[in-house]
């Protein structure tokens, strides 16, 4: 699962992002209102956990923009504001539930938990594109029912496609997002991992096929031609 974090504490986020990797699940981190918008339009996440006082604004901004732009995941607010007002403001802005700094370690967990199995988002557990089939909770693949046997980073970029079915995915996106390099460093990894990829895909005869777009990425797609 990918969870979206915005909070200005670095310690906090820090804790936070920590907890849901143990998790298994995929964190990004956001400081301020104004990059947790950029975030949360730029990508699919399965949560958020969002503070209200930011550096740049509330975060119930946040919340308001996702739910007037039809984002259902579920949303935790998380904040140090204990006051009766602040809960009803954030519930009244979509939020799914309120925790109060300090928050307990398994407490954290039991709440994001609850927060996915009630789920909210389409499609929170399961991804289907052709033929093919990605349980997001086991980390198991199918083409046509077959198992696919797929390295994490594999599942990973293979998820960030599926995500973006029939689009074109530039590789300086890959980089970043996948393996979270913001710069080119020359590396051929992107290359190598979608090859690799590429090959498992075909060899199940899975469609859809990882079709290049010469010079700028790749784009998963049912559609016939050349790869």
């Amino acid at each position: 699962m990918r969870v979206l974090v915005i909070d200005d504490d670095a310690m906090v986020s820090h804790w936070v992002a920590k907890v849901l990797r143990e998790a298994d699940h995929d964190v990004d981190v956001a400081g301020t209102v104004g990059e947790g918008h950029r975030l949360a339009v730029a990508k699919a996440y399965d949560l958020a956990v969002v503070d209200l006082d930011l550096p740049d604004g509330s975060g119930l901004a946040v919340i308001h923009d996702l739910r007037r732009a039809g984002r259902t995941m579920p949303i935790l607010v998380m904040t140090g504001r204990a006051d009766d007002d602040g809960v009803v403001a954030g519930l009244n802005a979509g939020a799914d539930d309120y925790l109060v700094k300090p928050v307990a370690t398994e407490v954290l967990r039991a709440r994001v938990r609850a927060a996915l199995r009630r789920g909210g988002a389409v499609a929170l557990d399961a991804l289907v594109l052709g033929d093919l089939t990605m349980d997001r909770v086991h980390h198991v693949v199918r083409a046509s029912g077959t198992v696919l046997a797929l390295s994490p980073k594999e599942f990973k970029l293979l998820e960030y496609f599926m995500l973006r079915p029939e689009q074109m995915v530039p590789r300086s996106d890959l980089l970043e997002q996948v393996w979270g390099m913001r710069f080119d460093t020359f590396t051929n990894v992107v290359d190598t991992t979608v090859s690799r990829l590429r090959q498992k895909l075909t060899g199940a005869a899975a469609r859809p096929r990882l079709r290049t777009a010469r010079g700028v990425g790749y784009v998963l797609t049912t559609a016939d031609g050349a790869e």
